[in-house]
């Protein structure tokens, strides 16, 4: 087809030429008289008008990637990138040849010919007008074997596209069963192929008829470049910007379409029942903003240009709001990441591995899509180039992508790579699986800064995770030492209280001083006990919420006093010297005194309890920071262990042996939770001379 294509243009040309060259050595009497008759013609009194130019110059590129028959012998055929050397020259001297003899042979018509002789037969009817019999022959020939050219290329490249992206896709989408046959593809394309050319030809004569005769079709090639124009920002978009969706394409399209049918293509059906004459002058229903060739009043411009600017400027606005509104689904990330960074992809690199499937199976499938003579001539000749005997080659990633190539030229690029991948890629993958690995391999390759900036920020939750998990695992054997030693405490004081009360009911005789003692150990295990529970209920209350906090003036000396009085009990067992700073410890608070009482005492009784020096000592240290006070608590005892820092205020939480009998270890998360509820804090600050408690509050803003 390529090959009798370039005959035609040669053929084209040449007779192009030999009419030019005979009007103007012929006819005139060479290049000055040309010039002379040019510069007197009706031609050189048209000014031309810069908008309709600008509009045909981007009208004829858009159509070398727009148009089928364009884009067929522009891109589909050349295979080779280095053709883009001869073509940089050879096609701007075709055009330029092609042109040279147009204006002689335009000005040499309108003075020989007669008057209302068609321009478009000029070419033509000079040679006969001049007796040249031969050369009028060689013209018919050459405008035949164009027109004939035009629409072979076109037919042929439409079926294809019908085919490869309409027929095809539905016949695998429609997943095709049944037993395979030889080239049972090959003839669901060929018959696709010739019903689409039967309609492209039924439309164009459709079109002739429907128009009225020759006239019409002179002016379809500027009407249709508009209208495959539309195409362009869709096209453009998808290639260059990875924020082209595909409902921007669909209403960018949409949107394009109806304004050129509406401005362009039915006013050339101009009298008929598709455009009427009075909707053609007055709008529809008399709207005259609406007029096909004036919308809003847009009077007095080509209709060409008319039509251009209203269909490719809303196209081009709707494709790029739409997009910018809407997210790609994963196939379009794919597709975006295939075709924007088409040149940043590493060639022959194969998603599957050599030797996982069989020739067997290629052969199979290129036999249904090629028929059996050519499928077995390819991989004979495959066979033959690897050196191997027999007709199946090797299945190496080298003819795979040849096959694969091969493959496209009958079933479109799309459709060979998704059927080659369900072969190479085993039959448990399905080609949505195959894309769904694709698109997440592009979404890498297009986001690794950021995956690699969200890796380290995952490292980072990991590492808090396992130091949340550790956490969690000493607390829970926290929680188990704390149910034993709930049970234990609890059973403790009952026991107790249980033995003395039948020692008392049962026993006669008991001496007043025996009932005096008995009754004085029910009272402290009593007491004891309701301690214990009014810690549990308390912490439940505290973290709650429930709590009712009862604000009130207040001083920071007298509550410590009150702190060191209350734990003067522990000095007959274990003395602890307490140091403080009496005179910065003025400081008026406004809080909840008791609450912040005991928050003092819990930390007070630590100390007496835990502090392992063999002289304990306390120091209470006050300071204030704006509108805040700290006091520390600093015991000089050997400290916190670090890997026991993140749990002393969780609940069940005790450091020492959780079997023996004494407190809960509910005192530092009562701690914590009534600062929480005064809207302070209390944490433990780590020195090298012993453990720091700092509780934080706010001043009195009186």
């Amino acid at each position: 087809m390529v090959t009798a294509i370039a005959v035609e243009a040669v053929v084209k040309l040449v007779a192009l030429l030999a009419v030019g060259f005979f009007v103007v050595w012929g006819v005139a009497d060479g290049p000055g008289d040309i010039l002379a008759r040019i510069q007197t013609s009706e031609i050189a009194q048209r000014s031309a008008q810069g908008s309709r130019w600008i509009t045909l110059l981007f009208l004829s590129a858009a159509a070398i990637i727009c148009l089928p028959r364009m884009f067929q012998v522009t891109v589909v055929e050349n295979s080779d990138e280095s053709h883009l050397a001869t073509a940089s020259w050879a096609f701007p001297l075709y055009l330029f040849l092609m042109s040279l003899f147009v204006l002689p042979i335009a000005v040499m018509g309108l003075n020989v010919l007669p008057e209302g002789s068609n321009p478009d037969l000029f070419v033509l009817t000079l040679p006969i007008a001049q007796d040249q019999e031969a050369l009028a022959m060689l013209a018919f020939l050459g405008g035949f074997s164009s027109a004939t050219s035009m629409v072979i290329v076109a037919a042929i490249a439409l079926s294809t596209m019908v085919s490869n992206h309409i027929v095809m896709p539905f016949w695998l989408n429609i997943k095709y069963s049944g037993d395979p046959v030889s080239g049972d593809v090959r003839s669901l394309l060929i018959r696709s192929r010739r019903i689409s050319i039967a309609a492209v030809l039924a439309l164009g004569y459709a079109y002739f008829r429907f128009t009225g005769g020759s006239g019409a079709l002179a002016s379809i090639g500027l009407i249709s470049f508009t209208g495959v124009a539309q195409v362009l920002p869709a096209m453009v978009g998808g290639i260059f910007w990875r924020g082209a969706t595909r409902r921007g394409a669909i209403f960018a399209l949409c949107a394009g379409f109806f304004l050129w049918a509406y401005t362009l293509f039915l006013p050339s059906f101009e009298g008929s029942w598709l455009m009427s004459a009075d909707m053609l002058a007055n709008g529809p229903w008399g709207i005259e903003a609406l007029k096909p060739r004036a919308l809003f009043g847009m009077n007095d411009m080509d209709p060409l240009v008319h039509a251009l600017i209203w269909s490719m400027g809303v196209n081009t606005v709707v494709f790029i709001v739409v997009s910018l509104f809407t997210f790609p689904s994963p196939m379009e990330r794919l597709q975006g990441a295939q075709f924007v960074n088409v040149f940043q992809r590493t060639a022959g690199q194969a998603s599957w591995a050599e030797g996982s499937f069989a020739a067997e199976d290629l052969l199979a499938m290129a036999k249904r899509i090629l028929g059996e003579a050519t499928a077995l001539e390819l991989f004979n000749n495959a066979a033959h180039a690897q050196g191997k005997p027999g007709e199946l080659p090797e299945a190496t990633s080298e003819f795979v992508e040849h096959l694969e190539r091969e493959l496209a030229g009958s079933v479109g690029a799309a459709t060979a790579n998704a059927m080659v991948g369900q072969i190479t890629g085993g039959a448990a993958i399905s080609v949505e699986d195959l894309i769904a690995v694709a698109d997440e391999a592009a979404q890498i390759m297009e986001h690794s800064s950021q995956l690699e900036a969200q890796s380290k920020e995952l490292t980072r939750t990991a590492g808090q995770l396992r130091k949340a998990n550790k956490k969690l695992t000493e607390l829970s054997v926290q929680k188990d030492g704390f149910l034993s030693q709930i049970s234990h405490e609890l059973r403790t004081p009952m026991t107790s209280i249980r033995s003395f009360a039948e020692i008392l009911k049962d026993t006669d005789g008991l001496s007043r001083k025996d009932a005096q003692r008995y009754s004085s150990i029910i009272l402290d295990e009593s007491i004891r006990l309701t301690r214990l529970l009014d810690e549990i209920l308390d912490l439940s209350v505290l973290e709650n919420g429930q709590v009712a906090l009862n604000y009130e003036q207040g001083n920071l000396g007298l509550l410590l006093d009150r702190a060191v009085s209350s734990n003067s009990s522990f000095d007959s067992m274990r003395p602890l010297r307490i140091t403080r700073n009496l005179a910065g410890e003025n400081i008026n608070l406004h809080t909840d005194i008791d609450r912040l009482t005991q928050v003092f005492i819990n930390l007070i009784s630590n100390a007496h309890k835990y502090c392992d020096a063999d002289e304990p000592e306390l120091t209470i240290v006050t300071r204030t920071k704006g509108r805040h006070l700290e006091v520390d608590f600093r015991d000089n005892g050997s400290g916190i262990a670090e890997v026991n820092r993140d749990i002393i205020f969780e609940k069940f939480s005790r450091l020492s042996d959780t079997t023996s009998a004494g407190a809960a270890g509910l005192g530092l998360a009562i701690c914590r939770e009534i600062m929480r509820n005064l809207g302070g804090k209390i944490r433990y600050v780590a020195t090298p001379e012993g453990r720091v408690f700092r509780v934080s509050v706010g001043l009195d803003k009186g």
